[in-house]
């Protein structure tokens, strides 16, 4: 888990927000929730080459997009670069 997760839980289960589940990927396989929003980490156009390359984050590992995207019953928000995310060869193949 990393450093933001825990940021994340601790700032939620301090409000009215106490329900709602934060995790990486991985935490979500084989479970469902109404409504997933899903952040796409790497946001900067500098980086883009190089996260390539090292086939870093999520959205160039094909299993870990499929499980990220395929928790929702009802409503799946991926927030992200516009930018970055068009550039990336899994998201082309939804379209």
């Amino acid at each position: 888990m990393t450093i933001f997760v825990q940021k994340i839980r601790i700032l939620l289960r301090s409000g009215y927000l106490s329900e709602l589940k934060v995790g990486s990927v991985e935490e979500f396989q084989g479970q469902e929730k109404l409504v997933i929003i899903v952040s796409t980490v790497r946001s900067s156009e500098e980086n883009l080459f190089e996260d390539t390359r090292c086939v870093l984050g999520f959205l160039s590992n094909p299993k870990r997009f499929n499980v990220a995207i395929t928790r929702a019953k009802a409503l799946l928000i991926v927030v992200g670069n516009p930018h970055i995310l068009l550039k990336c060869e899994i998201l082309e193949l939804l379209s």
